[in-house]
């Protein structure tokens, strides 16, 4: 431990007892101190004498100025300051919980909110310091301490003001301050900064809590300062794929080159941090949600015609640009269960809310839709209007527009106008379409079967109605997922009417997607799925079913991080569809994180507690954690669900066999066996239970089944942990070079 000088300690013991020095910088040494008038305990700065000397006492004396001007909660005060033994000192709050530094070194990276909360009250100081007229010109984890758990900002040994005109250079020509966290007009030395310089500062430090380095760092001094200079930082989305989409372009806007294309002020860069759904309430404020409209009529038959016109006013205002609209699945989760407004807005993070009833008689309709406040459920706007059935087109344009005209008088002034629609005409085929639609959101296999004569009835009337070759599309590739059957007949046919919907309609992003999806999963086609994923995600970027399934095309490409990313992105488009966080946590279970798929498996299954493939994909991942019995427990779940099928039976015998429970094992792969002798039972089932008694030779024959099948399970072969006992198997290596995976 360094000796604390004797003559310091004597020449202040009348007033504080120096125990120890606790710090040490560049200008000055810190002491930790017992304040003996107040029973406090303190921080005492000492300029050190040699640079007093050399350098003079003025930038220390602004130091003391500086710190006494602010008084902040989160700006570590000045208590005390003078001279002894003709060294200059001042006396701080001394702050007991450490520094963000000493936390990122203890815990790495820190949760996404956490993160944020660190930046508000560190952002408040600074605001603070600036609207003060002060530029701290040093903002870095060392520089932020810990109160009581709240950030406090210390040290403004560099700080200036904002109305002085300083050299920013040493007697040396090197520019002050820290070179990993300076903005680049501060590292090109520039005579004279504003607060935007301390913006990006506090951009790299989020930017560093969130990945765990700030965004250039390693090396000499003078190439970390260039890089600054001339380099765009990565996206903090490479690194940590859950950071929202929302705080990456806040960081990004904040860490520009040219300091007047970042924020106006430092309030304005914390609310664009925290304007995002998935990560406070701020996001709310730009945000709206089409709620079901009821079906007011007396047939109940045509609930069809209401569902659609809510998917139509969602799909129609999510063109608006300026606006987020809740996803049909976060919407349609409410569908016939009252609620009150300013609930619905807590849920889904909306501001307003959009609500109706929709009420036929003959050809005649009556849609009744109202605006309201989810702050405080105050009524906007509501109109009725009443149209004929052929006028449902023009009426849903005229809807979507006085609804952006209503919004424009609240906080949306800048919403652009709604697009019109791209497919009006007969009237007939639309209510086709519609009751396809309707019964395809069902998922059942029953509703799909429904779904694609509708279908089929539409096209059949109007040949060149492309939104129906894109529910035709959809219904066949689902129909191949909701049986258990070979998917040749389906997937061929689900390319044919993707084609034949883009052929007729390039811009329909849906049908891309549509295509992409069977590329990928059936032909395994990776370099045309993708051209037609990124085709479709060019075309609507909030479509979350793209992201969703292109996520699933880059991890079995070993693609782990842009996987991932695409896969958050999937779910913060739509976070309430169980569908998009299952998915997540499958992501997350190929790239074998293992805890964080275990979070959103176990949060897919809370919303929908029947859900069989959750539970499935959940006891695989406590089983890969180590956890077998819960693993156990939880497969044993899935498989006496109403929806379990041979896959749960198999999944589940393969970890019985895993665990030794090989007779047990054994009796599944007998009850499989005999379901075959009377119906289809998949090849993957099959080699899932080989694999887990270790019957690897049996396996491989599966496996080269379910590749003569088209089976979606091998396109995973570079990532699904299940392969790998038999990963250098020469078979497996041949199947592997032979499908270019």
């Amino acid at each position: 431990m360094v000796e604390v000088p004797v003559s310091l300690k004597d020449a202040l013991a009348e007033r504080y007892a120096i125990d120890a020095e606790i710090g040490r910088g560049g200008m000055a040494t810190v002491y930790g101190a017992d304040d003996l008038r107040h029973g406090r305990r303190v921080a005492i700065k000492v300029l050190r004498p040699e640079l007093a000397v050399t350098l003079g006492t003025e930038r220390f004396l602004r130091e003391i100025g500086i710190a006494a001007r602010l008084t902040h909660p989160h700006i570590v005060p000045l208590l005390d300051s003078g001279t002894a033994d003709g060294m200059l000192y001042y006396v701080a709050q001394y702050v007991s919980g450490g520094s963000l530094r000493n936390r990122l070194r203890t815990d790495g990276p820190l949760p996404v909110r956490e993160a944020l909360r660190i930046a508000e009250e560190v952002g408040a100081g600074l605001d603070f310091a600036h609207r003060s007229g002060i530029v701290h010109r040093d903002v870095k984890p060392e520089n932020i301490l810990f109160a009581d758990g709240h950030a406090v900002l210390t040290d403004f040994g560099i700080a200036h003001p904002t109305t002085m005109r300083t050299d920013f250079r040493t007697d040396e020509g090197l520019v002050i301050g820290t070179p990993e966290y300076m903005s680049p007009e501060q590292a090109a030395g520039e005579l004279n900064l504003t607060g935007a310089s301390d913006i990006y500062s506090l951009a790299v430090v989020v930017y560093e809590m969130l990945t765990g380095n700030p965004p250039f760092y390693g090396g000499p001094a003078q190439t970390i300062v260039a890089r600054h200079l001339a380099e765009v930082p990565r996206s903090a989305r490479v690194f940590r794929p859950e950071v929202p989409e929302g705080v990456v372009r806040a960081l990004t806007r904040a860490m520009a080159k040219d300091p007047k294309e970042r924020f106006v002020n430092i309030g304005a860069f914390l609310t664009a941090l925290e304007d995002d759904p998935a990560t406070a309430v701020g996001g709310r404020m730009r945000s709206i949600a089409v709620l079901p409209f009821v079906n007011a009529s007396p047939d109940p038959e045509n609930e069809y015609l209401s569902d659609g016109i809510t998917d139509e006013l969602i799909d129609a205002l999510s063109k608006v640009k300026g606006l987020r609209v809740a996803s049909r699945t976060s919407v349609f989760g409410l569908k016939g269960k009252l609620q009150d407004v300013r609930a619905v807005g807590a849920l889904l993070g909306v501001s307003a809310v959009i609500e109706g009833t929709v009420r036929r008689s003959g050809d005649r309709l009556r849609i009744a839709a109202q605006l309201s406040s989810t702050e405080d459920a105050t009524l906007l706007w509501s109109q009725r209007f009443d149209r004929t059935l052929d006028d449902v087109f023009a009426l849903q344009d005229e809807i979507a527009h006085t609804i952006v005209d209503a919004l424009r008088a609240t906080t949306f002034a800048d919403l652009s106008e709604p697009l019109p629609q791209r497919y009006a005409g007969n009237a007939l085929v639309y209510s086709l379409y519609l009751k396809g639609r309707y019964e395809w959101n069902k998922r059942t296999q029953d509703a799909v079967v429904n779904g694609i004569k509708h279908f089929e009835d539409a096209v059949s009337i109007d040949a060149r109605y492309a939104p129906a070759y894109v529910g035709l599309a959809d219904s066949y590739a689902l129909h191949v997922d909701y049986r258990s059957v070979p998917v040749k007949e389906g997937f061929e046919l689900a390319k044919s009417y993707a084609r034949k919907a883009i052929e007729l309609d390039e811009s329909l992003a849906e049908a891309h997607a549509s295509l992409a999806w069977s590329l990928f999963i059936y032909d395994w086609d990776f370099a045309a799925a993708e051209r037609e994923f990124k085709r479709a995600i060019e075309l609507a970027p909030g479509y979350a079913t793209s992201h969703q399934w292109y996520a699933f095309l880059l991890i079995a490409r070993g693609q782990v991080e842009e996987a991932l990313i695409e896969a958050h992105m999937s779910q913060e488009l739509d976070p309430a569809s169980v569908s998009i966080r299952r998915g997540l946590g499958g992501i997350y279970a190929y790239a074998r994180r293992y805890e964080q798929a275990r979070y959103h498996t176990e949060r897919a299954i809370a919303m929908n507690p029947l859900a069989e493939e959750s539970y499935r994909l959940l006891g695989m991942a406590l089983f890969r954690q180590g956890k077998v019995e819960e693993a156990e427990r939880v497969l044993r779940e899935s498989a006496a669900l109403p929806e379990a099928g041979p896959y749960a039976d198999a999944t589940l015998g393969y970890v019985l066999a895993q665990r030794g429970k090989i007779e047990e094992a054994n009796a599944i792969c007998g009850r499989l066996e005999a379901a075959a002798k009377t119906g289809y039972v998949s090849p993957v089932s099959f080699g899932t239970l080989s694999l887990g008694l270790g019957h690897y030779d049996a396996a491989l024959d599966w496996i080269q089944r379910s590749i003569d099948e088209r089976r979606g399970w091998f396109v995973y072969a570079r990532v699904n942990p299940m392969f790998d006992p038999i990963r250098e198997h020469p078979r497996f290596q041949a199947m592997m070079a032979e499908l270019k995976l």
